[in-house]
């Protein structure tokens, strides 16, 4: 993967992120966002914790709670957000704001080679250049709808952040169909997106029972499933509906879902 793609969706995503919370009223930074038990200002204080460690400025990263081994643990990111709860949401904004220029500026050179090990990541978990930059995108993609849903102010799908990242949720699709719902050989899966980002892609259970992913749809699928794209990165994402949510399907109702209760791929 081009690693500018990554580094190009952060950061129109994160511009954006920037743009809608200047426009956020003092009332609102207490609303609920649909990432269960986080208010506005705790989604705001995790980007800040996390770019600013990446960025060396504001107060950095958190002073407890390492990550574990590859994983995040949640004392780890807990503790960028509650090491704030002192901090004016306005500061916040601007801790953000400042880390962000500051991580712009160091990825005009992008890392010679992707799949190094990046020189500085959240909690010195060992990921690959390619693996940072690529999370920190989906990260802030995640979190802007998070604050949008929050707030009331739908959209952002309409660039390059929300096709790459919807895009990299429905690579797991074969994980959950075959691993975690351990489908049978044979079961065949059509997916269909709509709304902000329009993909048809179908998921097949190969004979030993490894899930593969592909465009288009499936002449025989044993399910087919509809919903907008806003409501796939809400469940795959493991977040609390703030409104009614849409799935429509046809076939196999208890293979949907049981799709639907196992899809959530992020804590």
């Amino acid at each position: 993967m081009d690693l500018s793609l990554y580094v190009d969706a952060w950061a129109e995503s994160a511009d954006r992120t920037l743009a809608l919370l200047d426009a956020v009223v003092d009332d609102a930074w207490e609303l609920p966002t649909g990432c269960p038990g986080w208010r506005v200002r705790d989604v705001v204080a995790h980007l800040a914790a996390l770019e600013s460690e990446l960025a060396g400025t504001g107060r950095g990263g958190p002073a407890q709670g390492r990550v574990d081994g590859g994983e995040f643990t949640s004392a780890y990111t807990e503790a960028g957000v509650r090491e704030r709860d002192d901090a004016m949401p306005r500061e916040l904004v601007d801790e953000l704001r400042e880390a962000v220029e500051v991580r712009k500026k160091a990825l005009a050179s992008l890392p010679d080679d992707p799949s190094a090990a990046a020189g500085v990541t959240p909690g010195g978990i060992g990921w690959s250049n390619e693996t940072l930059l690529r999370n920190r995108m989906v990260d802030m993609f995640v979190h802007e709808q998070d604050l949008r849903g929050a707030v009331g102010a739908p959209g952002g799908y309409d660039g390059r952040a929300g096709a790459l990242v919807v895009g990299s949720f429905l690579t797991a699709l074969p994980y959950v169909l075959a691993k975690r719902l351990k489908a049978e050989p044979g079961t065949e899966l059509d997916v269909e997106l709509t709304g902000g980002v329009r993909r048809s892609v179908w998921v097949e259970v190969g004979d030993g029972g490894r899930g593969r992913l592909h465009d288009g749809t499936s002449p025989q699928p044993t399910a087919r499933v509809s919903m907008a794209a806003e409501t796939f990165l809400m469940l795959v994402s493991g977040r609390e509906a703030l409104h009614p949510l849409s799935v429509t399907w046809t076939g196999d109702s208890s293979l949907v879902g049981d799709l639907l209760a196992e899809i959530a791929v992020t804590p």
